[in-house]
């Protein structure tokens, strides 16, 4: 705690970011969109929150005073769900464009237009057999968990099918993050997941070094072996980042946008009498549902901001989806409506912390909603009142679930 800490009182809102806020945006965000930068307090101790767009573009860029990289500060133990390796999300320039280039080779669009088939055909097998079981399908256990896992793990990454369930194992995991009380540890569990994730890695690097190989991760172990641009670390964090990151942003970007259609028949309807509006129908599911629930800063030193004080190390929550809730932006904020413009603001971040898997969570989001939409052309809601189980990392917000009835 610095010496002498005092700060504005008038200035904290009480709320859970990570509760009832995240649980139910649409409560919040619309006020939160025009709302000047404020406190909210965890374990005694003020974190600033920043919601608006103008706000939150410059925080992106100005690295100088809103870092990336974790510092010390009372009741953050939810983000250390990567154990203290120098990741490229807690990472500002020149580290993290060193990083991303690293990483850029399994989403390039090269990549993606030789993927495009086998999801699509992945996703038509999938459905196929919901046909012919018949009747209830669950969007999100039979269709995007197991997607996302074959399209990072298979497809991006060229990882053999029998290891696929360690990786899995430990992004399920950073969902018990979310609730974890200040001062409270990791879960056994997640520990004992984490250890054999990167037993693997340790392996991966070692069977890379004797035989190399012209793949994403023998370029990453190049990088460190023969060019002396990655360390160690680096690598395990690099590789571990690539194994369990991209899960939410493939399925949830689809069952969001599948949900939204449900909760809407005449969207819905609209959708299926012209298929060109499946783009847009998932860029407004991405604006009210983004899967990135908040971005993490810290301040470098104290400042004032738009009328808030930042004490030097200081979380930051940049809330991804609040922007997109700005009613001078988006007429009717909270109303789904696929006819809009799309514009995407922060809800993948910005400037060079924007999200490297962005186009690829798009690209499988509009194969399965075309997909869902034209083969079952009446379903809806198993449950008319249907509200998902918000699940995921602190980070994250994502489906647990989303029963579908199929006709």
């Amino acid at each position: 705690m610095p010496d002498g800490f005092s700060f504005d009182e008038a200035k904290v809102v009480d709320a859970d970011l990570f509760g009832d806020v995240k649980r139910h945006p649409e409560a919040y965000l619309v006020e939160w969109s025009r709302r000047a930068p404020f406190y909210v307090m965890v374990a005694g101790l003020p974190q600033a929150v920043m919601t608006r767009y103008e706000d939150q573009k410059p925080a992106y860029e100005d690295y100088q005073r809103f870092s990336s990289s974790k510092r010390k500060w009372p009741g953050m133990e939810k983000f250390y769900y990567y154990r203290g390796l120098p990741i490229i999300t807690d990472s500002d320039p020149p580290t993290q464009i060193r990083l991303r280039r690293l990483m850029a080779p399994a989403f390039s669009a090269r990549k993606l237009a030789t993927m495009e088939t086998q999801i699509q055909d992945f996703v038509s097998a999938r459905l196929g057999i919901a046909a012919e079981k018949g009747v209830e399908f669950d969007v999100v256990t039979d269709l995007t968990h197991p997607l996302a896992a074959y399209i990072l793990l298979g497809l991006c990454l060229d990882l053999e099918e029998d290891v696929w369930p360690i990786f899995v194992r430990i992004a399920r995991g950073m969902a018990a993050f979310n609730n974890l009380a200040p001062g409270e540890g990791p879960p056994q569990d997640y520990l004992d997941a984490w250890d054999e994730g990167y037993k693997y890695c340790g392996q991966l690097i070692e069977a890379r070094r004797r035989a190399p190989k012209d793949d994403v991760i023998g370029k990453i172990v190049a990088a460190g072996e023969q060019e002396g641009r990655v360390s160690t670390e680096e690598m395990f964090a690099t590789m571990l980042v690539l194994f369990t990151a991209g899960f939410g942003g493939i399925q949830n970007t689809a069952s969001y946008t599948l949900w939204r259609l449900c909760r809407d028949p005449a969207q819905l309807k609209l959708l299926q009498n012209d298929l060109s509006l499946v783009p847009a129908a998932v860029a407004e599911s991405v604006r009210l549902d983004t899967n990135a629930w908040t971005t993490l800063r810290w301040a470098t030193q104290d400042f004032e901001y738009a009328g808030l004080r930042f004490f030097e190390n200081m979380p930051i929550h940049l809330i991804s989806s609040a922007p997109n809730y700005d009613p001078t932006i988006f007429e009717n904020p909270t109303v789904f409506d696929i006819t809009r413009k799309p514009q995407d603001l922060v809800s993948f971040g910005h400037g060079f912390h924007h999200c490297i898997g962005s186009l690829l969570a798009k690209m499988t989001a509009k194969i399965v909603v075309q997909e869902v939409v034209t083969r079952f052309p009446g379903l809806h809601l198993a449950d008319a009142d249907f509200w998902p189980d918000i699940v995921g990392g602190p980070k994250e917000r994502g489906l647990r679930s989303m029963p579908l009835k199929l006709s």
